[in-house]
């Protein structure tokens, strides 16, 4: 699947400098089939596109609005050969190069696709969304020091671009830049990572006061030089080398309303602290934590409106086996290092699968699981991955200690547990809130859940 960073944007603009007169199609016509296609109904637009080429075959406007519909279809060879037609009718085109360089990045041409976005940006060198995406694709080929690179690119012309920020933000979580002009959010990250996080020792516990201490020394790292550095996020992670492909099951869980057979073979140890301040110190055990299998694992705050819950940590596991295993290490790390009344528990697959399957989590510690995978769902996976293409790219494991985006997901954390009345959260930090739009979910869920210190 694409990523969000990688949207089609087609351009429908006419200028009279790259369209002859009577490759105008009559405006009115033009406007209908857009219309169609902001609706959604793309091949319908298709059809009335592809029809409207019969009589103005170099409208560079029908070429665009027949190569967006073909992206929105995910025909990207098609959509491929609408944006070569525009650019040989306009050389100069920086969107038609853009949006092959999207097509070819969705069809796993990762080489092509930077090559494409590097054409758009010698015709426009501050292009962000075209230097944005070239980061994407080339840190999914493997090289994410060019990345960064095209990351920082972009915030130089555009210092609050949410997606380089985000982009940026993200592969420092898993990469040490080698370069000798780092950015702001580098200099900010290799602050925090060099912060020590205490203790070391796996069986002390962790107290309040080391995490109100060591939050303290990070808080004056959110505000530099008059600009500040956010994130939309709401987990902190610490991945394994394996890709999950999480954003791909679910999808296909929405559409179809099938579970995929991967999560059938998917469990989760789960924590659930009972305040922000011991969120945060099992964010601390996560990070320090050995497994044999360097499981991937993430904090969270719970945001899904239908999901109960509020502060939660989990651990992916391969097998109930090796999930059984884990929470029994687990389960007896936290009552050491956070607090006697936590436990850890094995769950089955993604918290949205028993809503429309409650079969599915139920789970049976001495013989095979309850719900098995249904054989007619694989042909709709299958179908759905013809469609859905989805790009190889290199997956780093996490480095280890405090990096800034987790801190930024922290610092939303805190405004989360103030929205829930957590009277933790103002020890962590007394400051306004920091962050509304979380602050405002957090106290909207006290409607549907209860919440408990």
């Amino acid at each position: 699947m694409m990523k969000k960073s990688q949207t089609v944007k087609a351009n429908l603009g006419i200028t009279p400098a790259t369209q002859h007169a009577d490759q105008l199609p009559p405006a009115d016509q033009l406007q209908f089939i857009i219309n169609l296609y902001s609706q959604g109904h793309l091949q319908e637009a298709l059809s009335d596109t592809h029809r409207m080429l019969n009589t103005f075959p170099h409208s560079i406007a029908l070429c665009n609005l027949a190569g967006a519909c073909n992206m929105g279809l995910m025909k990207f060879d098609a959509a491929i050969g609408n944006y070569q037609k525009v650019i040989k009718i306009n050389p100069d085109d920086a969107e038609a190069y853009y949006n092959m360089g999207v097509a070819l990045a969705g069809m796993g041409d990762l080489s092509g696709a930077v090559e494409a976005y590097k054409q758009a940006l010698n015709i426009m060198p501050n292009y962000a969304q075209a230097s944005n995406n070239l980061g994407v694709a080339l840190k999914d080929s493997g090289n994410p020091e060019a990345a960064i690179e095209a990351y920082k690119h972009v915030l130089m012309v555009h210092p609050d671009h949410v997606g380089a920020q985000s982009n940026l933000l993200d592969i420092l979580t898993s990469y040490t830049p080698k370069n000798k002009n780092p950015h702001l959010i580098e200099t900010v990250n290799q602050t925090i990572n060099a912060i020590k996080i205490i203790p070391n020792s796996s069986k002390e516990n962790i107290s309040d006061d080391q995490v109100i201490d060591l939050f303290s020394k990070l808080s004056d790292q959110f505000v530099s030089d008059g600009g500040v550095i956010k994130t939309k996020r709401s987990q902190t992670y610490r991945k394994s080398s394996v890709d999950l492909n999480c954003k791909r099951h679910m999808s296909i869980f929405k559409q179809h309303n099938i579970i995929p057979e991967f999560c059938f073979g998917c469990y989760k140890v789960q924590v659930e602290p009972q305040s922000i301040i011991d969120l945060i110190k099992l964010y601390l055990v996560f990070d320090q934590l050995e497994l044999n299998e360097n499981n991937s694992r993430k904090c969270m705050v719970e945001l899904r409106p239908a999901i109960p819950g509020f502060y939660k940590g989990l651990i992916f596991c391969a097998s109930l086996e090796q999930a059984k295993q884990i929470a029994e290490q687990l389960d007896a790390l936290v009552k050491q290092r956070i607090c006697l009344k936590l436990s850890a528990t094995v769950k089955r697959g993604c918290s949205e699968y028993p809503i429309a399957f409650p079969e599915f989590k139920n789970i049976n510690p001495s013989g095979p699981p309850l719900m098995n995978y249904p054989e007619d769902w694989k042909i709709i996976e299958q179908d759905y991955d013809k469609k859905t293409y989805a790009p190889p790219k290199d997956v780093r494991p996490s480095l280890l200690g405090l990096n800034l985006r987790d801190v930024l997901v922290i610092q939303r954390w805190i405004d989360y547990a103030k929205g829930l009345g957590d009277p933790s959260a103002n020890l962590v930090n007394p400051n306004p809130i920091y962050d509304q739009r979380i602050y405002k979910i957090a106290k909207t869920r006290l409607d549907t859940f209860t919440f408990e210190i």
